[in-house]
């Protein structure tokens, strides 16, 4: 397994990129700190204590609500732009995008085009490290300087002097690792898993794996979704046939970045108002060529807004993409030694022939 590890800073912070280079914390109030930006550091800001103390420690530090859907939003986007990069990918909330590209044939481009991507999407370089695994991967890109990578061959050789403290375990587990005189990944590494478990429970025995570089844990392999939507809801309700165009066009704009980032075209269009009384209105329709940007969905939507005749001011507007293209076809290009299914290579036969004609790509019989 080879793991490369881009590690971004939590991406509640992503959410606020004007407030790079400032110190932030995350978090509610009587609550704990959800993430804290690297110049909190110096102060002992650590995510999971109190806010109240992270306060104490850094009052002059900004601090931001958490907003769970827009973080997973982040985190989606970022999956999808990494998707076509290797077979597994695994974005966590926590500013963490593994890519597990054992196997890929173009390994060194996929490192390359993570960087760029991760650089877009968060507005600051990530740190690379790439590693037999997810564990020490991580930690290899922590040890990194912005944009660059740091490469590990022997994974026990280089966890055995990083402190205990790196791993994943709660403040009392590490505490007491510390009362066993166990300070460095090398000291853990040489006890026994189940000595270790008999004094941690089986995190212990975890414990002692990943000290040892035997990487336990397996990435979850994400999927892109069939399915996406925008809407706008309005303050005042709407009955300007140029204001529905107008905010039409914009969340137009906003699905074709999206789909963009996944490489998926829409299939199935449907257009829901939300009316001021009764019952919503809808349009909706299935295209033979898959729409995926601005220009093609606002012309779709556009017609239909400039034709519909609503029976009472609109509170809502939504466009749904109840079907998109698969975007798991980007990873034809992975690829190697004609491993791909026959299912899959089927499919993307039969999307050249619907976009280009039947005679650009033809079958022909395996003879051998």
């Amino acid at each position: 397994m080879r793991i490369c590890c881009g590690l971004t800073g939590h991406l509640e912070l992503a959410r606020r990129p004007d407030l790079y280079g400032q110190p932030v914390i995350v978090g509610r109030w009587d609550e704990h700190v959800v993430a804290a930006s690297e110049e909190t550091l110096p102060f002992g800001v650590i995510t999971g204590m109190a806010l109240r103390q992270a306060e104490h420690l850094c009052p002059q530090a900004i601090f931001v609500l958490p907003d769970e859907e827009a973080t997973a939003r982040i985190r989606e986007l970022i999956s999808s732009a990494l998707y076509d990069l290797a077979p597994v990918v695994d974005v966590r909330d926590e500013g963490i995008a593994w890519l597990d590209i054992s196997g890929v044939a173009t390994a060194g481009l996929s490192i390359r085009n993570a960087r760029h991507r991760l650089l877009k999407a968060i507005g600051r370089e990530p740190r690379l490290g790439l590693a037999p695994g997810p564990f020490s991967a991580r930690l290899a890109a922590a040890r990194a300087r912005p944009g660059r990578l740091l490469r590990i061959a022997d994974a026990g050789e280089f966890l055995a002097p990083l402190p205990s403290r790196e791993l994943p375990l709660d403040a009392e587990k590490l505490e007491r690792l510390d009362l066993l005189g166990l300070r460095s990944l090398g000291a853990v590494a040489s006890i026994g898993p189940r000595e270790m478990e008999s004094q941690l429970g089986h995190e212990g025995r975890r414990a002692v794996l990943l000290a040892r570089g035997l990487e336990p844990d397996q990435l979850v392999a994400w999927r892109p979704p069939l399915f996406t939507s925008a809407h706008r809801q309005f303050g005042e309700p709407v009955e300007d046939r140029e204001a529905l165009l107008f905010v039409g066009r914009a969340l137009c704009g906003d699905l074709a970045d999206e789909l963009g980032l996944r490489g998926a075209g829409a299939k199935h269009v449907r257009v829901r108002l939300e009316v001021e009384s009764g019952a919503p209105e809808t349009r909706e329709s299935i295209v033979r060529h898959p729409l995926s940007s601005a220009a093609e969905l606002f012309g779709l939507i556009g017609s239909w807004i400039k034709e519909w005749q609503p029976r009472a001011p609109i509170t809502e507007l939504w466009i749904e993409l109840p079907v998109l293209e698969g975007a798991g076809r980007r990873q034809l290009r992975l690829w190697a030694g004609g491993d791909g299914s026959s299912e899959e290579v089927t499919a993307a036969l039969e999307r050249l022939q619907e976009r280009f004609g039947e005679g650009f790509v033809q079958k022909q019989p395996f003879a051998g």
